[in-house]
């Protein structure tokens, strides 16, 4: 029946290219719908499509028989497609056995029947993302494809697209295709793996598949370290269908802090979205957190982690002593000092007295007097102490002082120097 099918193809395309063609260098075209359609080649080699034949836009290559690049061009080893190029045309590349790998550009929007059929050099094929069909036996019997990407906005799959990709082991299927021809996979002997999105779970026979090839879901693996942080997940499913899109948050615990995925993602952002086209896993990096939000000398991993103490807040625990000095004294900063502190400043051992006690043993008390007649008495008394704690009278002194002036409010004295 493929055969039939590929015959009737040859056949009804011959009768295409009659009429209309112009030569220019190594290329045959026709003008239509306001461009050219290259329909033979004589290019050999690393191969670049014009852009531009006969002051016409190259729209398209490839329209039915005799191929573009067939049999008869044996030494192609590569093609560049132009940006202008919008459809890969029936037959384009039927039989050119010299091309190991090609790649269709966003521009591509059809790829037609046969057009990568009995290709059997091409190893590998990326289908642009703006190409929304690809038609009967696209690419039956590339007996030597392993790897095939097909683009995100693909909606049609034909009759025998893959058949016979003998060598073919594994494809996904985008969520955006809605039809897949019967028999599209037809002696895909190696064939283990085609995800398929779940729309198809109850005709994926029709394509020449069985239930052990077939997969309608992904699976999505998270790691971490549980002691640094976690990870939250949005939707949790067990599989995901094809296209999904999954949010992925790296939350980090007191102490530490997100570095980068690694995995299927290697964004230093804490949230991610996944879309799922495959099975994925992800790990959330975590480290240390160094900084020292208090500036009291210790990091914030230190403070949170290893003594616990408040990162935010110099002295955790308002002993008057700052985390980081009870650390550098060789303590740990969540022991409180206030009792040690209250008795030493009221029991100071020999040989060390407070402020309070200094200042007092310099001025003592001093009373300044106004008299009933506008005059002033210095009053002071000598004070004696053995231990700067208690002190008891020596001798009092009274000073008038004259000759001050009386007009001014207020009178002080001074300690010379």
């Amino acid at each position: 029946m493929r055969n039939l099918i590929l015959s009737a193809l040859l056949f009804a395309s011959a009768f295409q290219t009659a009429f209309g063609q112009t030569t220019e260098g190594a290329w045959t075209y026709i003008v239509e719908n306001g461009g050219a359609t290259i329909t033979a080649s004589t290019a050999r080699g690393a191969v670049t499509i014009p852009s531009e034949l006969g002051g016409y836009p190259v729209l398209k290559v490839g329209n039915g028989y005799p191929p573009v690049f067939g049999p008869s061009n044996t030494s192609v080893t590569s093609v560049v497609i132009p940006s202008s190029i919008t459809s890969i045309g029936m037959l384009a590349f039927y039989g050119c056995n010299s091309l190991p790998s090609i790649t269709i550009p966003n521009s591509v929007t059809s790829i037609g029947s046969g057009a990568f059929g009995y290709c059997r050099s091409l190893v590998n094929i990326t289908i642009g993302n703006n190409v929304a069909s690809i038609e009967n036996g696209a690419f039956s019997d590339c007996i030597n494809l392993t790897n095939i990407t097909i683009g995100s906005n693909v909606t049609s799959i034909g009759e025998y697209a893959f058949s016979g990709c003998t060598k073919l082991t594994s494809l996904t299927v985008p969520a955006s295709v809605t039809s897949i021809g019967n028999y599209a996979f037809e002696y895909c002997t190696r064939l283990t793996t085609v995800y398929l999105p779940a729309r198809f779970q109850q005709t994926y026979q029709n394509f020449s598949l069985t239930a052990s090839q077939v997969n309608f879901g992904f699976s999505l693996a998270t790691s971490y370290n549980p002691t640094e942080g976690a990870i939250l997940v949005d939707p949790i499913n067990s599989t995901y269908q094809i296209g999904d899109v999954v949010t992925v948050i790296a939350n980090p615990k007191a102490g530490y802090l997100f570095v980068t995925w690694s995995g299927a993602s290697t964004a230093t952002t804490r949230s991610i979205t996944l879309t799922m086209d495959a099975d994925k896993s992800v790990t959330a990096n975590f480290i240390q957190d160094g900084g020292d939000a208090d500036g009291d000398g210790l990091t914030n991993y230190q403070e949170i982690i290893t003594y616990g103490t408040n990162s935010n807040q110099k002295d955790s625990n308002s002993d008057g002593i700052e985390d980081g000095q009870a650390v550098a004294l060789g303590y740990s900063p969540t022991f409180n000092f206030s009792a040690l502190i209250s008795y030493l400043q009221s029991h100071p051992p020999t040989g060390l007295y407070t402020a309070s006690q200094m200042q007092a043993m310099a001025i003592g008390d001093l009373v300044l007097t106004k008299n009933v007649n506008g005059s002033f008495t210095l009053n002071y008394d000598i004070e004696k102490s053995t231990d700067l704690q208690t002190w008891t009278p020596y001798q009092a002194f009274s000073m008038p002082l004259t000759g001050l002036p009386t007009d001014k409010a207020f009178v002080r004295i001074k300690a010379k120097q």
